[in-house]
């Protein structure tokens, strides 16, 4: 596990690292626009640049430390029926993660409704919200975390602490279980299929879905689903996501090749 410690550590020095980056030049662009500073307002400014420069500074560790070296074989084409069926049952995850979220919601805090937010603000947080952050991460903890898990312990072990670790870093209590069980899903399609589009595509299926709904329909940010769609219909989508969910799972199972040991080339020695 050292090895793994070691790079959430550095993804979250990298982080920081960018939002250091950036917020002077955010301070001097909003002195010379308004000719004073509004530490809220710079700080939401910033949340997007430093965003896009965090996740520039890992793509860019990830392939100077020769993590990257063989990614291209996890980013070949699949067989349609496979990429379907996951994406399938991956929506209809989200849809139970999200009545899941709304029971709870009331117990647990949200500590990162305002950086969500400030992404939202112009199009480069939405880029990076949208398609540069669910890129980068599921390459990090798909194509490199999980698959050095997999090199050290069994199939469903590694994939359990990989949804761990996924939930984890979001440092959101709100966050932890729709992370924890897309983190575990993402992680067995990775195991069963050794690809990381179904991953990225269902990460950025997800974000973007989230972020079309908070800037298309903002009125309707602090009512439940059950208020938008009325108790039936409410019912009957709960119903549906569930049946969608457990059957495509189980045609996965059927259609996917046995699980493999994940190959043991320049296997670190520790992890």
């Amino acid at each position: 596990m050292k090895t793994i410690i070691k790079l959430i550590l550095i993804y979250y020095a990298l982080q920081i690292l960018g939002s250091l980056a950036v917020t002077p030049f955010v301070m001097i662009y909003q002195y010379c626009t308004i000719g004073t500073f509004d530490t809220e307002a710079a700080q939401a400014l910033a949340t997007g640049p430093s965003l896009v420069l965090g996740l520039a500074f890992i793509a860019f560790y990830l392939w100077k430390a020769g993590y990257l070296g063989d990614l291209r074989l996890y980013l070949l084409p699949l067989p349609a029926k496979w990429l379907v069926g996951g994406l399938l049952a991956g929506a209809s995850l989200v849809l139970l993660e999200i009545y899941l979220s709304e029971w709870l919601g009331d117990f647990i805090p949200n500590w990162a409704e305002n950086s969500l937010s400030n992404l939202q603000m112009n199009w480069l947080g939405l880029l990076a919200l949208v398609v540069l952050g669910p890129v980068v991460e599921e390459v990090f903890y798909r194509g490199v975390v999980t698959r050095l898990l997999l090199r050290r312990y069994r199939p469903w072990t590694a994939i359990l602490v990989s949804g761990l670790i996924f939930a984890i870093i979001h440092l959101n209590p709100a966050q932890f279980i729709p992370a924890f069980t897309s983190g575990m899903f993402y992680a067995w399609i990775y195991y069963r299929m050794r690809s990381l589009w179904p991953g990225i595509l269902l990460h950025v299926l997800n974000n973007g879905f989230a972020a079309f709904m908070m800037r298309t329909f903002p009125e309707t940010e602090d009512e439940t689903l059950m208020q938008m769609m009325g108790q039936t219909g409410y019912v009957s989508a709960l119903v549906v996501a569930v049946a969608v969910f457990v059957v495509f799972v189980w045609l996965l199972n059927r259609w996917l090749p046995a699980g493999v040991p994940m190959a043991r080339q320049e296997e670190p020695k520790e992890c």
